[in-house]
């Protein structure tokens, strides 16, 4: 999955109008402190997500689109404030109405996903407001539902899988593929000091087993590899209340890849179990309070909190990574990484698609360039602008013509790219 398009109508302070396009490996964002990019990044977390229950009070309006294997996604999302209110009729005493008035909303939600399919090619589309939802399939309708719920405090994801149920099953299988990548995504940003080595420690995580059957219990942020091999260490029987994960027991990991860089001879993941409960044709687990310790060459274990700022952030980016398959949303990944550390987190970054702020020029040096569209689509402008008295954020990929000029500079050598964004004002 790749995020391709983003196009702002309305959000917060950004100007209005906004169109930015992505590359599908690494879009770096750059811009002076206080032009949005945290905020560009925290608003491709919930593009991604797919997920605007935080901005349920709020207006906003979205268009973005995204790329799957034989399948393209154009979504549309908004929430806006309804129309002003018939004005009674002449003649009518506004203070004893006809009939009982139907309570004012104070917002109108909008959701229109376009699903385009190859091979064979198929064109369906879901449309969801606060009155129904409705698919359309080949420009046919297939089925449609007055609301129940309210529209936003579900992901798109879900809104999917919950009515795609209905649609016929030759119609409904081809989106197999699409909800089990979509419906337990959920990538994060990784901040630029250490929120995300704190929330690891601050972890739950719950499932429940009904026969063969495993479910989780919430969307949580673990890596991959992390669910079946807790079930298996509570099925083999604990000789207590931690489950100890050695570097031996998954290879790679984020376990594993840290304790080389970081020169730790072995290390320790611990994970408490705080609930197991057993009932008829299944069961119920619960995990927490994740923690580590290491072990340096001379012998000495140091516990998580006497490690470094350095070694902290380090492994809170691989134990990331360990959880974000396609996504990677980094703030200011240069933050405390030493330049060695800092190519092996990029090494590791493999396929996914990355979203990236620095005020490091290094990290640039790393970005693929083969022509100038993937100059422009690898790079993110943050600037402001002055908009009838009001400032706004101004976000934009570089023109053309310049990324051109960037694109064939870079190609010369003569000066490195930190100098040449920093040149034309980018940097």
């Amino acid at each position: 999955m790749k995020l391709m398009k983003l196009k702002i109508h309305g959000y917060r302070d950004v100007a209005p109008g906004t169109e930015l396009v992505f590359s599908p490996s690494a879009t770096l964002v750059l811009g002076e402190n206080g032009t949005g990019r945290t905020t560009l990044l925290e608003l491709l977390a919930l593009v991604l997500c797919s997920d605007f229950s935080g901005l349920i009070h709020e207006t906003f309006s979205l268009e973005y689109t995204l790329a799957f294997p034989g399948m393209t996604l154009h979504i549309a999302v908004r929430n806006a404030r309804p129309s002003s209110p018939t004005p009674p009729e002449a003649g009518h005493s506004a203070l004893l109405p006809l009939r009982t008035p139907e309570p004012v909303r104070e917002f109108e939600p909008l959701m229109e996903v376009t699903l385009q399919l190859e091979a064979p090619a198929s064109r369906m589309v879901l449309r969801a407001d606060a009155s129904g939802v409705s698919w359309e399939v080949d420009g046919q309708p297939a089925w449609s539902q007055s609301m129940r719920w309210s529209l936003l405090d579900r992901t798109v994801w879900i809104v999917l899988f919950m009515t795609a149920q209905y649609l016929e099953p030759q119609v409904k299988d081809r989106l197999k593929e699409l909800l089990r990548r979509t419906f337990l995504l959920a990538p994060t940003r990784f901040d630029e000091a250490l929120g995300t080595f704190t929330q690891i420690g601050k972890s739950q995580y719950g499932m429940e087993m009904r026969g063969d059957e495993v479910f989780p219990l919430g969307l949580m942020g673990l890596p991959t590899w992390m669910p079946g091999l807790l079930r298996e260490r509570v099925e083999r029987g604990l000789p207590g209340e931690f489950i100890d994960i050695h570097p031996e027991d998954v290879r790679p990991s984020f376990l594993t890849k840290f304790i080389t860089l970081a020169g730790f001879s072995t290390g320790r993941f611990r994970v408490e179990l705080l609930d197991k409960r057993s009932y008829e044709g299944g069961g119920r687990l619960e995990f927490g309070r994740f923690g580590f310790d290491f072990t340096r060459s001379d012998g000495r274990v140091l516990t998580q909190e006497q490690l470094g700022q350095g070694q902290r952030r380090l492994l809170s980016f691989l134990y990331y990574l360990d959880v974000n398959e396609d996504f990677v949303i980094a703030d200011e990944l240069t933050n405390g990484l030493h330049p060695r550390w800092l190519e092996a987190c990029l090494r590791e970054l493999d396929d996914r698609q990355c979203f990236l702020t620095s005020q490091n020029p290094l990290l640039f040096e790393h970005v693929p360039l083969d022509s100038p569209e993937d100059v422009r689509a690898s790079l993110i402008h943050c600037g402001v602008r002055l908009h009838e008295g009001r400032t706004q954020w101004a976000w934009s990929n570089p023109p053309e013509e310049l990324a051109t000029k960037l694109f064939r500079a870079s190609r010369e050598g003569a000066t490195s790219r930190g100098a040449l964004l920093k040149a034309h004002g980018l940097w």
